[in-house]
């Protein structure tokens, strides 16, 4: 990844890598929850057609 050397400093520095992977490992966290919200919900109609029949 190329950036600003303004903005993000030097790309290939540990700092600039480190705040890379932070932001991924933010948005790995943020999908987990959404995904685990999904299943929720699913689950939830899942057990709702178990309980009407």
């Amino acid at each position: 990844m190329v950036f600003c050397a303004v903005c993000f400093g030097d790309p290939t520095s540990p700092l600039t890598q480190g705040y890379n992977w932070a932001v991924i490992a933010l948005l790995m966290v943020v999908t987990a929850v959404l995904a685990a919200f999904a299943m929720l919900f699913l689950n939830f109609r899942k057990r709702e057609k178990a309980f009407l029949k």
